[in-house]
């Protein structure tokens, strides 16, 4: 009988620890788990590593890239439209994002140009709409792109010539 309660007691203290054990463990893959998403959405991202990774057709395009591509094999707006229908606002994005490269994060360009976040989020909208940049989710961020830099200098320019007459 002693015997019997012995080992039901040693039984319920090796189920207890079994039960905490498998806890632990849980815990622990849980943690290092929620560390690496962390420090992964903390890394910089390297522009040049990041171009090419775009460009090998990857299966993560985002909705908006995906619309970019689908308007420019459908043809473009005519330049003329385009300058027609440009604003002082959005000339400066398209400038700024040409002196950049052609590439750029959305906050940079409402910090450098000194507009309002939701002010260049419209702009942003709208050159997309146009089909002259992509934007692409990168963590919380939004990176632009300009879709084709000769087409979008050479509007700027015909711009810059028009408002000169």
């Amino acid at each position: 009988m002693i015997f019997l309660m012995l080992c039901m007691t040693l039984m319920s203290i090796y189920n207890y620890y079994l039960i905490i054990s498998i806890a632990l463990i849980q815990f622990a893959v849980l943690s290092s788990l929620i560390y690496q998403v962390f420090k992964e959405s903390k890394k910089p991202i390297d522009k040049e590593s990041d171009n090419s990774r775009i460009n090998k057709s990857s299966s993560t395009i985002s909705q908006l890239e995906f619309d970019a591509v689908n308007r420019n094999k459908q043809g473009t707006v005519g330049i003329t439209e385009l300058i027609n229908n440009i604003n002082e606002d959005e000339v400066k994005v398209l400038s700024f994002l040409l002196n950049k490269g052609g590439d750029a994060y959305q906050a940079e360009i409402a910090r450098e140009l000194e507009l309002p976040k939701s002010t260049v989020s419209r702009i942003i909208r709208r050159l997309h709409d146009k089909g002259l940049i992509t934007v692409r989710r990168v963590g919380r961020f939004s990176y632009v792109q300009v879709t084709d830099i000769d087409y979008v200098s050479d509007i700027i320019s015909k711009l810059g010539s028009n408002k000169s007459h």
